[in-house]
């Protein structure tokens, strides 16, 4: 599996938060400079995990961001897939291989079978994980 820069960065930015908001909005700059990601860049991923319900954003002078549910709760399946979509193990190769049907289809199962396990592992790891605070 090939996790891409804007969910990593997902998940850099919401252990950040996990480890120093203390339930108070951080702004989108300062998570940017203390993850070492480009700022107009992050703030659209934010916006994203604030549509998946991930995070909660503030307007304002002492607005930002906040984790709408303690990091034990929130999942890495979740950030992955506000950022990439859903994980199913799609092979999209429906017209292809004519007369190796069985290969093609033995090949679509592997792969939704991988995808399963991937959704698995990440469903079972927690932004706490990712924490230098385990708590």
């Amino acid at each position: 599996m090939r996790l891409g820069r804007a969910a990593a960065y997902a998940v850099f930015a919401t252990t950040h938060l996990a480890e120093n908001s203390r339930g108070t909005p951080i702004q989108g700059r300062d998570i940017a400079e203390a993850c070492g990601i480009p700022s107009g860049h992050l703030l659209k991923i934010l916006q994203q995990l604030v549509r998946a319900q991930i995070l909660s954003s503030e307007r304002g002078p002492a607005g930002g961001f906040v984790l709408r549910k303690p990091a034990k709760e929130i999942t890495l399946l979740e950030i992955v897939e506000a950022i990439e979509g859903p994980i199913n193990g799609d092979l999209l190769l429906r017209n292809v291989a004519r007369g190796k049907e069985y290969a093609r289809e033995r090949l679509e199962k592997t792969c939704r079978d991988v995808a399963g396990y991937a959704r698995t592992l990440l469903a079972g790891t927690t932004i706490t994980d990712f924490t230098n605070h385990q708590g």
